[in-house]
């Protein structure tokens, strides 16, 4: 008997815009960096973040091109997927989570300061999205 599981469960900051791209007339993808803080600090008090590429596919990146943007506190969870690609003869590898469902914690902001959607999403009304 194998046993195998591969989950992963990460709360961050999505760190740039994310980017949708339809790959074909009937598959899409939405792909950004969430920022997660590590659990302790340096020596002179600082923090310091991984940065975690995530990608959300079909319905999802649908869903996620319309609620998220830069700065939203984000809750999402899925597998660990790693990949390689060969471009310019060098073999380059990409370890990226592959969402399976997402929460919004908190909106980003917008430029100029504003909230993206409505005000910041209260505690009881946190957004959940199923695929």
């Amino acid at each position: 008997m194998s046993y195998n599981y591969n989950h992963c469960t990460l709360v961050g900051h999505i760190s740039n815009e994310p980017e949708f791209k339809q790959v074909t007339e009937s598959f899409c993808k939405l792909v950004f960096t969430i920022a997660v803080n590590r659990p302790y600090r340096k020596d002179n008090g600082e923090s310091e973040a991984d940065f975690i590429p995530v990608l959300f596919t079909g319905n999802l990146a649908h869903i996620g091109q319309n609620l998220l943007t830069k700065g939203t506190a984000l809750l999402v969870w899925g597998a660990i997927n790693v990949r390689s690609y060969e471009k310019d003869n060098i073999r380059r590898w990409i370890t990226e989570l592959s969402a399976e469902n997402f929460q919004i914690l908190r909106k980003g902001k917008k430029e100029g300061g504003k909230s993206s959607t409505s005000d910041t999403l209260k505690s009881d009304k946190k957004t959940a999205v199923s695929s």
